[in-house]
């Protein structure tokens, strides 16, 4: 018995039926129970290529691709010939040989036994879509491939009303920049956090509050690698905030590491002398004047101090500049050595050194301080083969006793130190008003 043959029907609703089903945009095939086709619609012979005629009699494994495995038929044919339906996307093949792809539908149709009698085939044809996301993923891959050749690292956020995190994106190659695998930042965003230095935690986490709250920004900070290396990235977070409250943010980061050593190399460079590597005027002022604010606020006393190599003018007249240059290097090296770490020694200019000492509760303590400098840079270097006896003469001024500002504390320290190298014997002074201007 075939479909025809149980169909009861009125002949004009039967007609009806027969003149849409001929008319659906999607194809529908019926077949007898074992795959013949028995009735096919102008759709299906649109989508193949072949006539209705050719169709008629034909088993539907005519328009089998050869790309499926033989698995696949098998449960196909499995779930229809067990009563129930089957759903599924095929790649089949056209009387011209090229390929499209379908979604189709089989439904069993049961005769008055409960038998299956025919099987009713709805084909849609999804070619276009496939090719559309064929091209898509093509192009995403490409993209894909272009942000892991580059040296910049992207990751998108989405954040709900309520400013949860909802979703998160990084790319392929953001690995290279942490040392960790994506999927530590994938399961727990604040993983993130967890990997920045602990100096620059407070300043990332004020910037993700304006990110949260709407804001773009852009961010410098440090990470610490898988490795232990700490490295500089800018951080670039473009906002925006949907009619729902939603925040996207798609962000660059890029590793700054080497650009900011080169600028530190040259800040280094403006800020030191060379051949001492000590602080030079300009540092040495930037650090004064700061301390100097410290002191004011709370009501400390501060020590400037200017040091001076007795005679260096003879050390260079008769063993050479090379050698004066070894004894400079020598005597910044004793300074940093025997200072604590809180105190600033710097080098001005050719024999001339700077100390600031802070936290100082009496002039007393000021002249204290420049005998201890004096007792270990006084004496004995051996520089190559030369020994030369050196003697070291201080002068020094406290604040706020002897001046209140950068320029009148320097001043008067070298006042002072010029005193005292003028006075026999002693090589200290610190500033008295009324014996020095």
């Amino acid at each position: 018995m075939d479909l025809s043959e149980r169909d009861t029907t009125p002949a004009n609703i039967r007609d009806i039926q027969t003149a849409a089903l001929a008319a659906a945009a999607n194809g529908i095939v019926i077949t007898d129970r074992s795959g013949t086709i028995i009735w096919a619609n102008p759709s299906v012979s649109r989508l193949t290529g072949y006539s209705l005629n050719e169709l008629i009699g034909q088993k539907t494994s005519l328009f089998r691709s050869g790309l499926h495995e033989t698995a696949f038929y098998k449960e196909l044919w499995d779930t229809i010939q067990a009563g129930k339906v089957w759903r599924g996307k095929v790649i089949n093949r056209k009387k011209d040989g090229s390929l499209y792809h379908e979604e189709m539908t089989i439904t069993p149709v049961l005769g008055s036994g409960d038998e299956i009698i025919n099987y009713i085939a709805i084909k849609e044809d999804v070619t276009a879509i496939h090719q559309a996301n064929e091209a898509l993923a093509a192009s995403e891959e490409r993209f894909r491939r272009l942000i892991n050749t580059v040296h910049a690292h992207f990751y998108s956020l989405e954040y709900s009303a309520d400013k949860t995190l909802s979703r998160r994106y990084l790319s392929d190659n953001f690995d290279s920049l942490t040392g960790y695998p994506n999927d530590h930042f994938d399961r727990d965003w604040t993983f993130w956090r967890s990997i920045l230095h602990p100096d620059d935690l407070e300043k990332y986490n004020q910037t993700r509050t304006r990110v949260t709250n709407g804001a773009s920004i852009e961010i410098e900070y440090r990470i610490i690698r898988s490795d232990g290396q700490v490295i500089w990235v800018s951080d670039n977070a473009q906002v925006h905030t949907e009619e729902d409250g939603h925040i996207l943010v798609f962000a660059t980061i890029l590793d700054i590491t080497e650009r900011k050593e080169t600028e530190e190399h040259i800040r280094f460079l403006a800020t030191h002398d060379p051949l001492t590597e000590l602080p030079n005027r300009i540092l040495f002022r930037e650090i004064l004047e700061h301390s100097l604010q410290y002191a004011g606020r709370t009501e400390q006393k501060l020590g400037v101090f200017f040091l001076d190599v007795d005679d260096f003018k003879s050390v260079n007249d008769t063993y050479g500049h090379h050698i004066g240059d070894e004894l400079l290097k020598s005597i910044a090296g004793r300074l940093t050595n025997n200072l604590r770490e809180s105190d600033t020694v710097a080098r001005i200019s050719g024999d001339e050194f700077t100390l600031i000492m802070e936290q100082l509760n009496s002039r007393e303590d000021a002249i204290h301080v420049a005998q201890k400098v004096v007792d270990f840079l006084s004496g004995k270097y051996q520089i190559r083969e030369h020994s030369l006896n050196i003697t070291i003469s201080v002068g020094g001024a406290v604040f706020p006793d002897h001046g209140h500002d950068f320029e009148t504390l320097l001043q008067r320290a070298d006042a002072a130190m010029y005193q005292a190298k003028q006075a026999p014997g002693n090589r200290i002074r610190i500033f008295e008003p009324n014996t020095l201007t």
